[in-house]
Order: C-alpha cells, then sequence, then structure tokens
C-alpha cells in the first residue's frame, strides 16, 4: 500500500511550480519593475534548486520543461505539481532542503503567483450590462474619487464601467458619490461616464498622466460634505458590501488612512473576464479567488486608499509632481501616515487586467526620481482643474 504524501508535500509541489512560474513568466517584470528587481534573486535561487530535483526525474523534467516554455498554460502546471508530490516523497534529504529554501524565498518576495483550484481559461460567464444611471439624492458620506485615462477606448474603459456597476451595487452601506476625473488633450470619454457616475470631471492635461492632480482635483471639486473619501483606480473590481465595511473601518477604528488590503491579486486576461461576468453579470456579492488566475503584489501603497476627508486636506492631497509610472501613491501614504495612523486590512483587491504602461523614461530612469520624497505640503496648493490648462491649450 503507498503511502500518502504528508500534507506539507502537495503545498511545497505547488509552491514549487509556482516559483518556477514566477522565474520564467515576462509578465512578473512586466507588472511591476520595482517589485521584480526586489524578488529576482530569490526566484532564481528556488528555480536552480527545483531544477536540479526534477534532473532526476524524465516525467517531472518534461513538466518542469512545459511550465518553463509557457508559463501561462496551467495544464503542465497541474502536471508538474502531481509529479513533484511523488518526487518529493522519494528524496526526502531534498525535500526538506527545498522547503527551507522556499520558506526563506517566500520571506522577501514582492510579487507571488496564484493559481485557483477551479480557474479554467474557457469561456467566461455572460457579459454584464452597462452601468445604471448613477446620480442619487440622499446625502453622501463617502466619496470615492477615480483618476482616469484611455485614449484607444478599450480595456480601460471596459474596466472603469466595470468598476462603476460594482459600486452602484453596494448593500448595507452609507450614501457615497462616485466622481471619475478624466485627464486627456480632450473629454474622449464624456459621452460614456456622463450619467453613470455623479460628477465627470474633465482636466485638461496633454503630455504624461498625472493620477495625483486628477485625486486633487476630484476631492477639491467634490459637492457636499462628504467624511470620508476613497481614492480608487479605475481597474478595480470591488464587492457588493465594500464601502459599507470600510466606511465603518474609519468610524470605529480610530485611524485617518486604511490600505484594505495586503496582497494585490492582478487578474490575467481570463480572470478578468470571470470575474466581471460573475461579480456585474451574474450579480455575485464577491468573486472566489478559486476561479481565479494572476500575480499578487505585497502591500503595494495604492489601488484603493480610504481617509477622512480633513486628513486628505492636512497634507495637501498627492503631491502633483509625479507624472507617468510610479511614486505618487508611496508618497502620499507615507505623508499620511506621518499626519495620522494608518492601518492595513486583509481584504482581497482584484486588479483588472489591462495593457502595461511604461515604468521608466526613455532612458531608462524612473520617471520621478528627481522628486524628493514626502517634501509636498498644502502651501503649495492642490487640485486646480486649469492648472495645466495654458500648456495644453
Amino acid at each position: 500500500m503507498s503511502h500518502a504524501p504528508e500534507p506539507t508535500v502537495p503545498r511545497l509541489a505547488a509552491r514549487l511550480t509556482a516559483y518556477a512560474v514566477l522565474a520564467h513568466d515576462p509578465a512578473v517584470p512586466g507588472i511591476a519593475a520595482d517589485y521584480w528587481a526586489k524578488s529576482e534573486e530569490h526566484y532564481r535561487t528556488v528555480d536552480a534548486a527545483l531544477a536540479a530535483l526534477v534532473a532526476a526525474s524524465p516525467a517531472s523534467e518534461r513538466a518542469y520543461r512545459d511550465v518553463v516554455t509557457d508559463p501561462t498554460h496551467t495544464a503542465p502546471q497541474h502536471a508538474l505539481r502531481e509529479s513533484l508530490a511523488g518526487l518529493l516523497e522519494e528524496h526526502p534529504v531534498q525535500r526538506n532542503e527545498l522547503a527551507d529554501a522556499v520558506t526563506e524565498a517566500d520571506r522577501h518576495i514582492w510579487i507571488d503567483y496564484h493559481l485557483g483550484a477551479e480557474y479554467t481559461s474557457q469561456e467566461p460567464p455572460a457579459a454584464p450590462e452597462p452601468p445604471e444611471p448613477r446620480p442619487r439624492s440622499e446625502p453622501a458620506t463617502v466619496h470615492v474619487v477615480i483618476p482616469f485615462r484611455d485614449r484607444s477606448g478599450g480595456l480601460r474603459t471596459r474596466n472603469l464601467l466595470a468598476c462603476l456597476k460594482a459600486l452602484a451595487d453596494q448593500e448595507g452601506g452609507p450614501g457615497h458619490r462616485v466622481t471619475v476625473v478624466e485627464t486627456d488633450s480632450e473629454p474622449r470619454s464624456r459621452e460614456v461616464l456622463e450619467g453613470v457616475v455623479d460628477r465627470y470631471v474633465f482636466a485638461r492635461k496633454d503630455g504624461l498622466f498625472n493620477k495625483a492632480w486628477a485625486v486633487n482635483v476630484g476631492v477639491v471639486e467634490a459637492t457636499g460634505d462628504a467624511s470620508y473619501v476613497c481614492v480608487l483606480d479605475a481597474d478595480i473590481l470591488v464587492d457588493r458590501h465594500f464601502v459599507a465595511r470600510n466606511t465603518a473601518r474609519l468610524r470605529e477604528g480610530g485611524h485617518g488612512t486604511h490600505l484594505p488590503f495586503r496582497w494585490s491579486l492582478s487578474l490575467d486576461g481570463p480572470s478578468t473576464l470571470h470575474a466581471i461576468g460573475l461579480r456585474n453579470g451574474r450579480g455575485a456579492a464577491d468573486v472566489p479567488d478559486a476561479v481565479l488566475r494572476g500575480l499578487l503584489l505585497r502591500e503595494p501603497p495604492g489601488g484603493c486608499v480610504w481617509l477622512r476627508a480633513d486628513v486628505f486636506h492636512a497634507v495637501g492631497g498627492f503631491d502633483e509632481r509625479f507624472e507617468g509610472w510610479g511614486g505618487e501613491d508611496d508618497d502620499v501614504v507615507a505623508r499620511l501616515a506621518a499626519a495620522a495612523p494608518l492601518t492595513r486590512y486583509d481584504d482581497p483587491l482584484l486588479h483588472l487586467d489591462h495593457p502595461r504602461p511604461a515604468m521608466t523614461r526613455d532612458d531608462g530612469l524612473p520617471f520621478n526620481a528627481h522628486i524628493e520624497p514626502v517634501s509636498w505640503t498644502r502651501e503649495r496648493g492642490y487640485g486646480d482643474r486649469e492648472k495645466f490648462t495654458a500648456a495644453t491649450a
């Protein structure tokens, strides 16, 4: 009678397979260049040890090579997991060494891999209907601000509409208002968005996208006296109790700012369609992670930030000198944490798939390396919608 693998063996096989994907999938360095730089050495170390292990088994080596050749194809990953479970049982010394290597690497990596047990790349659920008209008359406790630009009318617009539909499907929470701020040389998305958000703001600016300024414009131009602000990226799909849960945290927690997640799951293309179809097409309250595949980013500073409105204004909002990819979220979170207590929660955060922006300048340097961190203050002024008008007129 064969001996069943210990519970740790299947998990170790799964983690080793994940490291093979992380070391060889080109999407990993493409998702966050700074996180890749922190993590690459650890991926390579575990992957090299895995390659040495599978060299002793032709079946395992074939499965491993299939994963390396096409890290996005999940069938070889399942085959490698299954093969490794038996191989690890046969080689206890190497098993213990690999377990130690994985434990050590897990402490240091900033991008991880998730493959749900029920994930499929087959036809997703039915597409959702467009968002219903949004404006409402009840008082708003929460103001959700979404910065946006999509010059092709493509996946970013699809993601924003999915985000808006999920925000319209909220239960048990206080009144909330949604403002989308489009920054571009022309209001490309006005016709799509007006009527399905409480407020559409066009802030004229050509050149690099300036998320920081767009957020400030949205908060400054908000009508009413909402006590809380949620800065939400246009590619985040929220669950039905998102507003209620996070508002209660701010009311009861005694802190000024929170990020409701520790890991952000950046979904692949099929998972994105499944998530949108389930949440918005079928009206599910949330999306189970068992049906999803993607890359997990450890404690990213942005994507979704909740805070008291007074704290936002006390620090002068985001630093409007940041343009292009990277830096503005780290900077504002540091300044918010200095102004009032900041905390994190462990909710899932689903990031919808879209083309990745350039993460460095043409010379390879970060876009905003010249900016002194946490040097922005409210005295500089913030949220002026006309700030870039003369330059782009």
